[in-house]
């Protein structure tokens, strides 16, 4: 009998449909999981961050919109101050720490003296916001901001939101010569200079150009467009500009079909020069780039592509054509990059093409991991990705392994013991939906966790909760006083409004509710092998005895389907593996039983996940040759 050890995991989405022997060729898809560092791991849930978006005392009702722009407006100066700033197609929040809210910042007087109800009234989902920060004259921190979808250039001081390029709101802005800045695409502050990419100037749109300030002084040219230094750039080409960012000290421009870049001179009066970098494929999505470890990576109808600045070329040479194959190409521009550090994952956050949500929504996150070129698919409704260092900071009493598996003992941590549970220190991926939530992701729950505040007697169980709950999401309930019978149920949703779900639980004849319950949506873990049979080149089948998987002993029961030659059905189904939790070890060999013969065996892995993260660490094949794949 051989034993074939499959460990050191590299792959994740693999369409080639050919058998492996080494584990770079391991698993064809995985979904909502992840390889990290070697290992096969259920993707973590997410939380939800701050209260929903306009539900707090400045308003009188919710915004409930969609998040169009997670930014931290950190001081350029290097003061270290950082604030966590969100946007919506209606209005700019701040973070409140101390609060753990979200407060509405208000437009000036000048703004709602033009309409009370004023708002940036943008109304398509793929018009999202870009923002940078930089300082005026006095060497004060000021955020702007601005789309293709809004109405103008803004600004925020710190108190409140002003007209950018008014007079009255903004006495050192100046225009180009060519005419009024109504609004741009990007904007960046870059080699002291405020740069609008495909500025509107004069209702006319710059497609190809960059528009620079004066560089900034105590006499304000870095607000001013008509003074020396300042101007228009652009690109000799045809092409529309989709996407830039910051890489380093020169700035990535993507256009349809090629990649530039915009480097600084030594001229302060011609600041710039754009230089076309060689590559082998456009981006398609303007708010999909995103850069990390000198690269920036974007996104086309045809594929994915990365640049250094000095030659730009495809990295999804495993799945060449998913993009074209399971993205909604007519809303290919809601895609939205993010990048989340503690995964070392690239997030593209897509509309799939049989996508059952609303139209121009999204609903999934397709994740690379560049540390080891490993691909995912997760089911996540993310409208755009951001970060903070912002966060409470946990009591004494909190800081244990309910938190955090390595609090459990301060001398075998591996964080340094007088920042334990200082948790604003560190750095979070955030992620913001289309009815104005922020979520917290990589963290040890399930998704949308929510605490219940009520559940009524009835045949379908009535939960009052709030959160983006969905018709059809399948949830799990836990820690509720009173009526404990639906304690540990993994239920479905049949109906959802924002401060409640109905559930099929017959709450009836239950204890009546008392207190406390937290509602989660379980994660449906799935990874698959690529088809197994290392004797096809001897011309023969496989016969396979038993398969052990090296599984973390706090996984709960896993689940494999056992299929053979790539027929639709499995031969064995919902095969348990079950480690002992009551054991010291932190890893269990687990057996499954197969006795088939088979020109290639399939393993599904799966779990419908609550609370409970499974960690595969190698897979052990125990297999002989078997009949000629003649017979």
């Amino acid at each position: 009998m051989d034993i074939y050890e499959i460990t050191g995991f590299k792959t994740g989405l693999e369409h080639s449909g050919v058998n492996f022997l080494d584990p770079a060729d391991a698993f064809e898809i995985i979904k909502n999981g992840y390889i990290y560092r070697q290992e096969l791991k259920s993707r973590m849930g997410f939380i939800q961050f701050g209260n929903q978006l306009g539900n707090q005392k400045l308003v009188d009702v919710p915004d409930g919109t969609r998040v169009l722009g997670i930014f931290e407006n950190v001081d350029p100066a290097g003061s270290g101050t950082r604030e966590l700033l969100v946007i919506t197609t209606k209005y700019l929040y701040s973070y409140d720490e101390a609060t753990n809210i979200f407060d509405q910042i208000p437009f000036n007087a000048r703004l709602l003296g033009i309409d009370p109800a004023y708002d940036f009234n943008i109304t398509s989902n793929d018009e999202y916001v870009s923002g940078t920060t930089y300082l005026t004259k006095a060497g004060a921190k000021r955020f702007v901001f601005t789309g293709k979808g809004m109405s103008s250039v803004y600004f925020y001081d710190g108190t409140e939101v002003g007209e950018f390029t008014n007079a009255v709101d903004n006495p050192d802005y100046a225009a180009p010569p060519e005419g009024a800045l109504t609004k741009a695409t990007k904007v960046h502050w870059f080699g002291e200079r405020l740069n609008f990419f495909v500025p509107v100037i004069a209702a006319v749109p710059y497609q190809q150009g960059v528009l620079y300030s004066g560089i900034r002084d105590s006499s304000g040219n870095g607000d001013k467009f008509n003074v020396a230094g300042a101007g228009i750039l652009s690109a000799d080409t045809y092409e529309l500009m989709k996407g830039t960012i910051i890489l380093g000290d020169i700035i990535i421009m993507k256009f349809q079909s090629s990649d530039w870049s915009l480097e600084k001179t030594r001229d302060a009066f011609n600041p710039y020069f754009v230089r076309k970098i060689p590559s082998v494929l456009g981006t398609d999505a303007t708010f999909s780039t995103v850069s990390w470890n000198y690269e920036a990576k974007s996104l086309g109808e045809n594929g994915l592509i990365t640049t250094d600045g000095r030659r730009s070329v495809r990295f999804d040479n495993k799945i060449p054509y998913f993009t074209r194959d399971q993205f909604d190409q007519s809303n290919i521009e809601l895609t939205y990059g993010g990048f989340a550090r503690d995964t070392s994952q690239f997030m593209f956050a897509y509309r799939e093409k049989e996508s059952q949500l609303a139209d121009e929504t999204q609903d999934k996150v397709l994740i690379y991991n560049y540390e080891e070129s490993t691909w995912a698919v997760y089911d996540q409704r993310f409208s755009v990705f951001g970060e903070t260092n912002n966060g409470s900071n946990l009591a004494w009493n909190e800081i244990d392994e309910t938190i955090k598996d390595s609090w459990e003992r301060w001398d075998t941590t591996d964080e340094i013991w007088s920042r334990i549970g200082v948790v604003e220190a560190v750095q979070k991926t955030l992620a913001g939906d289309d009815e104005g939530f922020i979520y917290q992701l990589n963290v040890d729950y399930d998704d949308y966790a929510a605490s219940i505040t009520a559940i009524n007697q009835a045949a379908s169980a009535v939960v009052a909760v709030e959160g983006a709950f969905k018709i059809g999401d399948r949830v799990y309930i836990r820690d509720v006083v009173g009526m404990t019978e639906i304690n540990d149920q993994i239920l479905t949703v049949s109906a959802a409004t924002g401060a409640a779900i109905t559930v099929n639980f017959n709450s009836t004849d239950a204890t009546a509710y008392v207190s406390g319950g937290l509602v989660t949506k379980v994660i449906d873990f799935e990874a698959k092998l690529t088809p197994f049979n290392p004797y096809r080149d001897q011309g023969r089948k496989c016969f396979i005895s038993h398969i052990e998987f090296l599984i973390n002993s706090d996984a709960g029961s896993v689940f494999i389907d056992l299929y053979e030659d790539e027929e639709e059905a499995p031969f064995k189904s919902d095969i348990e593996l079950s480690p002992d939790n009551t054991l010291t070890k932190k890893r269990q060999w687990i057996t499954a039983i197969v006795d088939q013969e088979s020109n290639f065996l399939n393993v599904l892995i799966k779990k419908e996940n609550a609370l409970q993260p499974i960690v595969i660490s190698s897979i052990r094949i125990h297999c002989s040759p078997g009949s000629l794949t003649s017979n």
